[in-house]
């Protein structure tokens, strides 16, 4: 703070600094969030047109199978062979149903799409279910297709139009599950004689929703994918294979969008990755579907922390600009004011014939003007000052003369001959009187030599902190018999006083709490000079204690106390097994 008190061009440097980076970083600060929000706002709605083209995409396309299957089943190789099936009415069913060869334009169509089957309708005790092959309808003998078939003939039945059942395994551990879809199949007299049906794979929804190229516009990391109503994915992510049906997701995005919400939120999504999402329900009849589009929220910050990083730059460079502009303006402004301090400074030492320059017609130039008459004012006030003072000197003198002629002189005179006198009377001298007024001085001068170093350490003032510690542990290693080490490493002349009887008292504290408490047999005690402390450790070898259970009592809280009030820090160290040491550390400054 004193750097900014002792100059008005400081202050001045630092208002216009401070004005300037403060607008500067407003404009910045607000310029950054408005582009994150609009880049954030922009990749939302990228990705809101990535999720309704994927929808009208899905939803055309089971529309299309539907339509196409509606057609082939009206086709008289399916009706042919229904009839054909239907009149069997028990098992055992036939393997093959072979096809006509007056529908082979008809198997062309077929053969575009998936796999196509029928299913009687002659109950379910009593249903079978074919395959159509290049030359036949062949007896499906896969369980776990027959048992979707049936179930999605029931659903065809009821309904009289077509169906639709979700993705599910075709065999143990398929990787590429399967829906059906199914359309009713009606005799020339319009009479539904079973249910015609077509596999859709999962890789021909994967054509459509994975996406493993950047420039399409998910980047690196966004993806579109369906989840079921069973929380399950519908289609493979692009970051897991074979997901389907095995990778839960249950996102806040995923629950806004099957309870018929649509929009886009920053989320966390099956992987626990923050990404922005974009949500819908899928509009497929029989289908209980959502469609995501998503993109990891770090790669969508990409060009935000671009911005961030020029605004960055640029605040530099403009913040260089204006420390520079406001050091020329600010030396503009006060160097006439640095004038009139100068001079003024001037006469405060007692010259007062300064004259400042005066350039410009400002209010600094008319207050120099003012200061010019000040000075010669001044001048002028000093000269009567001065010859005022001489003449009541010399006055003060006249005075004074005949005082000590009149006054002082004459008791001066009268106590020369009252002295002269006393000598005269004592010539043979009382020698006891004499040796007792002796005594007495000696005795006073010894009291006052014992107060004095009650009051002060003995040697703090002559010959510093060190040599007053080395004879107080040559005191106690001659006077108490115990092994008492010292040791000093630096220069401690400048050491305040107080410093010095602060650390010299804490030894004092520290030695006798080892000594009467710690039973010690050996005592440390080491003072050095670090580069910006002093610092005084005290170490010996007794029975230690534990320093927060120790009472005020055994000196340490005086230790704690003349360590705070040097501004410095205290710590101990303390266990049977290694004894006591304490640690005393102040600043230089104290």
């Amino acid at each position: 703070m004193n750097f900014f008190r002792k100059s008005i061009v400081r202050k001045l440097m630092l208002l216009f600094f401070v004005v300037g980076i403060t607008s500067l970083s407003l404009i910045g600060i607000y310029s950054y969030y408005k582009a994150k929000e609009a880049i954030l706002q922009r990749t939302l709605d990228q990705l809101t047109s990535i999720r309704v083209m994927k929808k009208s995409q899905v939803e055309f396309f089971f529309s299309e199978r539907m339509k196409s299957l509606d057609l082939i089943s009206r086709s008289g190789a399916v009706r042919e062979a229904m009839d054909r099936l239907n009149s069997h009415k028990h098992p055992p069913w036939p393997k093959a149903i072979p096809l006509d060869k007056r529908n082979a334009p008809m198997d062309t169509l077929v053969f575009s799409f998936g796999a196509l089957y029928s299913v009687s309708s002659s109950g379910e005790s009593s249903m079978a279910c074919y395959e159509l092959t290049d030359s036949s309808w062949v007896l499906s003998e896969n369980n776990m297709v027959d048992k979707q078939l049936i179930k999605l003939s029931e659903i065809v039945a009821k309904s009289h139009r077509e169906g639709i059942i979700d993705l599910s395994s075709r065999y143990p551990g398929d990787t590429l599950p399967a829906c059906f879809i199914g359309v009713p199949v009606s005799s020339g007299s319009g009479e539904e004689i079973g249910m015609l049906a077509l596999e859709v794979s999962i890789w021909e929804l994967d054509n459509i929703m994975l996406e493993k190229i950047s420039e399409n516009g998910l980047g690196e990391s966004g993806e579109a994918y369906l989840v079921g109503e069973d929380l399950l994915m519908r289609s493979n992510s692009r970051f897991i294979p074979n997901s389907v049906l095995l990778i839960p997701v249950n996102t806040t995005s995923v629950q806004n969008a099957f309870s018929n919400q649509t929009g886009s939120a920053i989320i966390d999504d099956y992987r626990t990755i923050p990404c922005l999402s974009s949500y819908s329900k899928l509009d497929v009849s029989g289908l209980n579907w959502v469609i995501m589009a998503e993109i990891d929220y770090q790669e969508a910050m990409i060009p935000i922390i671009s911005i961030r990083n020029d605004l960055l730059l640029i605040a530099l460079i403009v913040s260089v600009f204006i420390f520079s502009v406001a050091q020329i303006i600010s030396h503009t402004i006060t160097q006439p004011i640095i004038r009139l301090k100068n001079a003024a400074l001037q006469i405060g030492q007692g010259t007062f014939n300064v004259e400042v320059a005066v350039r410009g017609n400002d209010e600094i130039s008319l207050l120099s003007h003012t200061f010019n008459d000040m000075s010669q004012q001044l001048e002028q006030e000093r000269n009567s000052r001065m010859t005022a003072l001489y003449d009541g000197q010399e006055l003060e003198r006249q005075r004074i003369s005949r005082e000590l002629h009149d006054g002082i002189g004459q008791l001066l005179a009268a106590l020369k001959i009252r002295f002269e006198n006393y000598i005269s009377e004592c010539a043979d001298g009382d020698g006891e009187a004499i040796t007792e007024l002796r005594r007495d001085f000696t005795k006073t001068l010894d009291e006052v030599r014992r107060v004095s170093y009650d009051l002060a350490p003995a040697g703090i003032r002559e010959f510093g902190l060190d040599g007053s510690l080395g004879l107080f542990s040559k005191e106690i290693r001659e006077g108490v018999g115990i092994d008492m080490d010292f040791a000093s490493f630096g220069k401690f002349d400048n050491m305040s006083l107080q410093a010095r009887n602060y650390l010299f008292r804490i030894t004092q504290e520290a030695v006798i709490n080892a000594i009467r408490h710690g039973k010690a047999e050996r005592i440390e005690i080491n003072l050095s000079e670090g580069a910006e402390n002093y610092i005084l450790m005290i170490g010996d070898n007794g029975c230690g204690f534990e320093p927060n259970e120790i009472s005020k009592g055994t000196g340490l809280y005086n230790i704690r106390e003349r360590t705070r009030l040097l501004g410095g820090t205290f710590t101990i160290e303390s266990s049977s097994e290694n004894g006591t040491t304490l640690r005393i550390k102040i600043p230089k400054i104290t």
